[in-house]
């Protein structure tokens, strides 16, 4: 049985590096994770000839991923949402622009195996913020952040198109544990189809 998807955990965010070298920076937690939603855009158009339905085809479009997390500290805040910190506080401007990057994350399936995932390039929007007074019961404001993730333009295939992302499972025949070892601490391309633009 190859299990069940149960479980969240590992929400890892790697900007994209300035410049003409490519790549990525150093992954960073965002927070703890609660949940995600992943929610790809697709077309499809229908061709009709002959009275009829004869052709049909798809496209695959942008990815958008909400997240639900624990809470989304000042500093994770400025470094995903391109702001900056002045006296341990976060200032917005209107020139503030989100870094693309990488996001990784993993979920634990129900045989105790994990599922790997990377998006290649996306970047993320200001979160909804919701504020309460505190009544008789304890009530949690947890933040929830939406990103938009497309097919990158550094990392490709053989064939030149670009991949949007990688998911591999830990169980899966012919798995690589050391690449899943570094899942978290560098960017993991997948392997001998895709290899860095120049």
């Amino acid at each position: 049985m190859s299990g069940v998807l149960i479980g969240l955990k590992d929400l890892f965010f790697a900007p994209e590096k300035v410049g003409a070298e490519g790549g990525y920076d150093k992954p960073y937690r965002i927070a703890k994770a609660m949940e995600a939603k992943v929610s790809p855009k697709t077309s499809n158009a229908v061709l009709y000839a002959d009275d009829g339905a004869a052709e049909s085809a798809s496209a695959e479009g942008e990815t958008e991923i909400e997240l639900g997390i624990d809470a989304l500290a000042n500093d994770v805040y400025a470094k995903l949402l391109g702001k900056h910190v002045v006296g341990g506080g976060v200032i917005d401007t209107t020139a503030d622009t989100a870094p693309n990057g990488a996001l990784m994350f993993r979920s634990k399936k129900s045989n105790g195996k994990y599922r790997y995932l990377v998006y290649y390039k996306g970047n993320f929007q200001l979160p909804e913020e919701e504020y309460k007074t505190q009544g008789d019961s304890i009530e949690y404001n947890t933040p929830k952040i939406k990103g938009v993730f497309v097919h990158s333009d550094t990392v490709i295939d053989t064939k030149g198109n670009g991949v949007k992302r990688w998911l591999q499972d830990e169980d899966d025949e012919g798995v690589d544990p050391a690449v899943l070892a570094k899942w978290f601490t560098e960017v993991q391309l997948p392997p001998f189809s895709v290899t860095p633009a120049p």
